[in-house]
């Protein structure tokens, strides 16, 4: 994203697509999160030229392809939660059936049975919720805010699940590598990633507003 118009605000910024082999292009250190899986690294544009065709959707339309790019975005990463979170519940079932205290499995525990009744309540909630602002999405109808709740929504419960997942587990729940402790990270990333929980409130507020406001 790129400002050419200073004067029109977000209607100033436009799309560019830049070659990293052009010259002035240099990617400084990358960081790698938590996660392992995504790398992140800063591109400096040194006085970088870029032909005029490079300009994806037309000049000062950069904000609202963001924006719209951004919404789905939103929306598609919640599957992927959601199967974190499915595989979160199925571990914990699995441990909870075969490993044994006092003389028996800890699933006979009501704490226990009480997570794993809490995990399968929220994955559903996060299923329905899901499924029907995909469904008004397929339809063509404007989702914005609808994707800022399930992104909201789904991320939290998700790592709640994750987060229950990992106190019935104990300790071998915290080890490095052990499907459970990845689990876990990755959807504590989720809360952060197309925009935090914090910032899924602002939109979801300012859309109430202007649907609903005086």
């Amino acid at each position: 994203m790129c400002v050419t118009d200073p004067d029109k605000g977000n209607e100033g910024i436009s799309a560019i697509f830049i070659d990293l082999d052009s010259p002035g292009v240099t990617l400084d250190t990358a960081c790698v999160p938590i996660t392992g899986q995504y790398v992140d690294a800063d591109i400096i544009l040194d006085n970088v030229r870029v032909p005029r065709c490079n300009c994806i959707g037309g000049e000062g339309n950069g904000f609202r392809l963001a924006m719209n790019r951004i919404s789905l975005n939103r929306l598609l990463h919640c599957p992927t939660m959601i199967g974190l979170a499915r595989q979160a519940l199925r571990l914990s079932i699995d441990y909870a059936n075969t490993r044994r205290q006092f003389g028996g499995p800890i699933m006979r525990f009501q704490a226990i049975q009480h997570m794993l009744a809490d995990m399968a309540s929220s994955l559903f909630a996060c299923e329905s919720m899901v499924l029907a602002a995909a469904r008004r999405a397929d339809a063509g109808s404007d989702v914005r805010m609808e994707a800022s709740m399930c992104k909201l929504f789904v991320s939290e419960a998700c790592f709640q699940i994750a987060d229950k997942a990992v106190q019935i587990h104990g300790n071998v729940g915290v080890t490095k590598n052990h499907p459970v402790e990845f689990i876990f990270r990755r959807l504590r990333l989720y809360r952060i990633v197309t925009g935090t929980s914090e910032i899924q409130r602002n939109t979801i507020a300012k859309e109430i507003l202007q649907r609903h406001g005086s």
